[in-house]
């Protein structure tokens, strides 16, 4: 069976580029943002994995729609974007994520990438084969 994955991140619109929480990821920018996250989902679905793509608002608005998602169906992975572990002010919302993950989806991995680029290899740590799902 194929492996399923949640890709959650932040919606490129929501994100205020100039703030000192952004500015350790240099050159970021909507555009360069959303056509990241749009590379993960198509070179994954690509390599063979079923991808759901939650872009979430901050605060609560960001964690109530993950919750949904997360109660919607079946997932192996979770995956969960820089702009939600890596700024501070997100604190509160990676730990609902994580917390709606544990409960929703309690033998999911977790996945984290290591910085806003296309590549399947961060879900390969945990499924080389998307093919191969483990119990």
């Amino acid at each position: 069976m194929t492996v399923t994955a949640i890709q959650i991140g932040l919606d490129p619109g929501v994100i205020d580029y100039t703030s000192p929480d952004f500015a350790q990821f240099a050159g970021l920018s909507k555009d360069a943002l959303r056509a990241a996250n749009d590379r993960n989902v198509d070179e994954l679905r690509a390599a063979g994995y079923h991808v759901d793509n939650c872009l979430v608002d901050l605060g609560e608005a960001g964690a109530d729609k993950a919750r949904d998602w997360l109660g919607a169906r079946h997932y192996d992975a979770v995956l969960i974007g820089a702009g939600i572990r890596l700024v501070a002010g997100n604190t509160l919302l990676f730990e609902a994520i994580v917390n709606a993950a544990h409960t929703a989806q309690p033998g999911c991995r977790f996945v984290f990438n290591r910085e806003a680029k296309a590549t399947p290899d961060d879900i390969r740590r945990y499924y080389p084969d998307p093919e191969a799902r483990r119990r």
